[in-house]
């Protein structure tokens, strides 16, 4: 009954604050690299059902994949430690009109980042970040961006290790069916491109 109280507030009432990264893909990454013994991989079909043991549905997943989006994991050995998407045309964002935010050209988003409990401490996100911002780069983007909480101040450490730096702050308020977004921009080309996309 908490859970469903919960989701039906979240329905009535929503604030929320971002601040949204980028990393040039055209600049050389960190090289954070994983502990040793682990892996980043793309998942394949076969292995997207490895998203249940971190809560996701697998479902979405494979939509997600079947639409030309990745999932990727970090493994050790056959277990799953970390999992996160990276979105190609367009990312799932709450503040945006429809709930999809149009990326620009050359420009990919990483979302839904979870590392499980028992695994965390290890710098698995922040070397998994910067090893999928090269992946991409090799694979002819240009820019990846992702969003954080503001007031997460673990994930924005692995941002900021994993080379991303804060392009622009959102800010988002829903009550019923009336919404506000408002984007400010910190600087540079892509903070000002997110801010009309979203305003």
């Amino acid at each position: 009954m908490r859970a469903i109280w919960r989701r039906l507030r979240k329905l009535a009432y929503l604030r929320e604050e971002h601040v949204w990264y980028e990393r040039d893909l055209g600049r050389p990454g960190p090289g954070v690299e994983l502990p040793g013994g682990l892996q980043l991989v793309r998942a394949t079909a076969e292995q997207v059902e490895l998203v249940a043991g971190f809560g996701q549905d697998v479902e979405q997943a494979r939509e997600r994949l079947a639409a030309g989006n990745d999932v990727w994991l970090v493994l050790e050995g056959e277990e799953p430690l970390f999992l996160c998407f990276t979105f190609r045309a367009t990312a799932p964002v709450i503040a945006a009109t429809d709930g999809r935010l149009e990326l620009p050209a050359g420009t990919a988003c990483l979302e839904d980042a979870i590392t499980l409990p028992e695994a965390r401490g290890r710098g698995i996100a922040s070397a998994a970040w910067s090893t999928i911002g090269d992946e991409l780069e090799r694979a002819g983007l240009s820019t990846l961006v992702a969003k954080v909480e503001t007031d997460n101040a673990a994930s924005r450490r692995v941002a900021e290790k994993a080379g991303f730096t804060p392009v622009a702050v959102m800010q988002h308020e829903r009550t019923g069916v009336r919404r506000r977004t408002a984007v400010h921009p910190l600087g540079g080309r892509l903070g000002e491109e997110i801010a009309a996309r979203l305003s």
